[in-house]
């Protein structure tokens, strides 16, 4: 009888303790699934900006972790309040997690506009009536038309899609919503010309967004947290080293402008085409690489338990001023 009621009682822990997480809604995963990025359009991204995001792509969100970091925000300051002070994420932290400008025009507009008209002029096709819901576009639909460029694509064509891919990466990755099926075309116009894009200041449209979002998800009854997720995780992994997996290999490089030129001469031509495009981001004076992408590579969890909510609450109360 009293093993009996040892496992109830383990089992109503559980329950309660998977019940107190919220629920970690990301549309990366599928978005990276479906639409694989065609590499002519590599130097538009660049172009606009939105590389480094592309590159971090998708890492597995831990709910544990998230929801001990949304326990400890505090709406009034936007600060998580720690037994050793207080900390909180910056614009110089995103601009060094995913690689976005901080310095730029603001990001605003107007939703007083023809969407199919907008979209025809920046996308060069009609989409269907059905698809579009408000100022909103079907993702399913954004994909179909434009996941798969022709072979004999001029430049015009293939500015096009990109504008269509760089909105798909926005509405997957920074500005997401719950269900992920429809992506706001607000940001649409800020694509017409993607050298202008680059120019913008989406850093702290990002730190906006994910601000109001942590401090939704901060009040009672809240189930879930949506919009830049992936950010707050890279983050914490980063500042606080909580939750850090260890890297199960030694990382490889994501680009190849720290390579020797003996080594480069060895390198598939695809490659050596890639890093003339990492060479012309040095040439702006770009990163080539958000500093976060060294976790795009197998990661190992063996020696630090994630996905547990009382694991990072007690790691949080015993961090050191170190």
């Amino acid at each position: 009888m009293k093993k009996f009621v040892v496992y109830y009682i383990n089992d109503l822990f559980e329950f309660l303790q998977l019940a107190l997480v919220l629920t970690c809604r990301q549309h990366i995963s599928r978005f990276m699934r479906e639409w694989e990025m065609d590499p002519r359009l590599r130097p538009y991204i660049i172009r606009s900006g939105f590389y480094g995001v592309y590159c971090i792509g998708h890492i597995t969100l831990d709910w544990g972790l998230i929801t001990s970091l949304v326990e400890r925000w505090r709406p009034e300051t936007h600060i998580f309040h720690l037994p050793i002070g207080e900390m909180t994420i910056t614009l110089q932290d995103i601009a060094v997690i995913l690689g976005l400008r901080i310095h730029g025009l603001p990001i605003t507009g107007t939703c007083d506009i023809d969407w199919s008209l907008l979209y025809y002029e920046l996308l060069g096709v009609i989409p269907p009536t059905s698809k579009i819901k408000g100022s909103m576009i079907s993702t399913r639909c954004l994909c179909h038309q434009f996941s798969h460029p022709p072979v004999d694509s001029d430049d015009t064509t293939l500015e096009r899609y990109a504008r269509a891919f760089i909105l798909g990466l926005i509405g997957s990755t920074l500005f997401t919503n719950k269900k992920g099926t429809h992506i706001h075309m607000c940001y649409l116009p800020l694509l017409k010309d993607l050298t202008q894009t680059s120019m913008y200041s989406w850093d702290s449209a990002v730190l906006a967004h994910l601000y109001r979002e942590l401090c939704r998800a901060s009040l009672d009854g809240a189930t879930d947290i949506i919009r830049c997720v992936t950010l707050l995780q890279l983050w914490s992994w980063k500042r606080l080293h909580l939750g850090r997996p260890y890297f199960g290999q030694p990382p490889v490089p994501p680009t190849t402008q720290h390579l020797e030129h003996d080594a480069v001469d060895d390198l598939p031509v695809e490659h050596l085409d890639q890093r003339l495009h990492d060479e012309a981001l040095l040439d702006e004076g770009l990163l080539a690489d958000p500093l976060e992408y060294r976790w795009r590579v197998p990661l190992s969890w063996d020696q630090n338990p994630s996905h547990v909510l009382t694991f990072y609450r007690d790691q949080l109360d015993t961090q050191t001023h170190d």
